[in-house]
């Protein structure tokens, strides 16, 4: 793809990058320019780029202006364990240090046709503070596909964990659906639930969950993207209890199958309980999924074909901790009488 008139108008004309240039002494003729007036743009570009990351993590994490390989490389040679040492790498950068999300020698090569990276043209967006919404507006232009980066990040600082308009916005372009959700049941049988997980968004624009689960009906609102992982609030609509997911996300975009664990309480002894649970997303968007029934399935079930069904209820059959259980506890002498009881 090639970056659009519009994108560079834009640019040419962006407050801060005019003042950087009349503060040097350049005359904003962006044919004639040379590398050294590149480099300069590519300084002012890529410091408002580090303030949105730092206030957007989810710019980095979802891998939506900086390629997943790069990535990598950055955290190893940074050191940096995850993104989340990498934006605190960002946040303690000196006023003239600047990390290069885009340099001027790639800037120079736009000016001049050059062909655009979806990465790079989406850090030119998050530069200019697109909202989201006008993603596909502003790329039209180029008269090619946008591919798989549909839509830019605008400037939106994260609430709270994930609450954020931009994590908000790569689950409504990537996550909703009808989902199976499959566990084992709280109480230890080898049996395993599979029952409808419906991802939608509302009529006021929220993300919310509906599910159906051994007889009591779900209700809850995603929260949003941290570190990889999605996480979803639930109520229970019959009695009083709270469930929360955690989903194994990554740089995955498009998944097929989710892993995670969801947080509730025993029905038999009403205690904390923690549960593996797999969910799988359908092709289907039928309206009417989320009033399919729960199923209770038997690990004793014989299976004779490579169904849904088969793969993941033979997986949890083969793993051993699908349920962790926890005891009343008041004080350590209760803790060392369960070592003993252990032992």
């Amino acid at each position: 793809m090639h970056l659009s008139r519009k994108i560079q108008k834009a640019i040419a004309d962006h407050q801060q990058i005019l003042a950087a240039l009349k503060l040097k002494g350049k005359e904003n003729n962006w044919v004639n320019f040379t590398r050294t007036q590149f480099n300069l743009v590519a300084r002012v570009i890529n410091k408002q780029i580090s303030k949105e990351v730092i206030a957007n993590p989810d710019l980095v994490e979802m891998g939506l202006i900086i390629g997943r390989q790069q990535l990598n490389n950055h955290l190893e040679t940074l050191r940096c364990h995850n993104v989340y040492d990498f934006i605190k790498y960002l946040g303690n950068m000196g006023e003239y240090r600047v990390f290069n999300w885009i340099s001027g020698k790639t800037l120079q090569s736009y000016w001049n046709g050059g062909e655009a990276k979806y990465v790079k043209a989406n850090a030119l967006l998050v530069f200019l503070q697109v909202p989201f919404n006008q993603w596909d507006e502003w790329q039209k232009e180029t008269g090619k596909s946008t591919g798989p980066y549909r839509h830019s990040l605008a400037k939106a600082p994260v609430i709270g964990m994930g609450q954020g308009k931009s994590s908000m916005a790569v689950i409504k372009s990537y996550f909703l659906g009808n989902y199976f959700l499959y566990y084992q049941k709280t109480d230890g049988s080898k049996n395993v639930i599979k029952t409808p997980f419906v991802l939608k968004e509302s009529d006021s624009g929220q993300v919310i969950v509906q599910s159906v689960s051994e007889g009591h009906r779900y209700s809850g609102k995603v929260i949003g993207i941290r570190d990889g992982c999605l996480y979803i609030n639930c109520q229970n609509l019959d009695f009083e209890e709270m469930e929360q997911y955690v989903f194994n996300l990554g740089l995955e975009t498009k998944p097929e199958v989710l892993f995670g664990v969801s947080n509730t309480v025993s029905v038999k002894n009403r205690q904390a309980v923690a549960l593996k649970n797999i969910l799988v997303k359908q092709k289907s968007n039928d309206p009417a999924f989320e009033s399919i029934p729960e199923a209770e399935i038997p690990f004793s079930r014989y299976y004779d074909t490579d169904s849904e069904e088969a793969i993941i209820v033979n997986y949890l059959k083969q793993s051993p901790n699908n349920i962790i259980t926890t005891a009343t506890c008041c004080n350590l002498d209760d803790i060392a009488g369960l070592a003993r009881e252990s032992a």
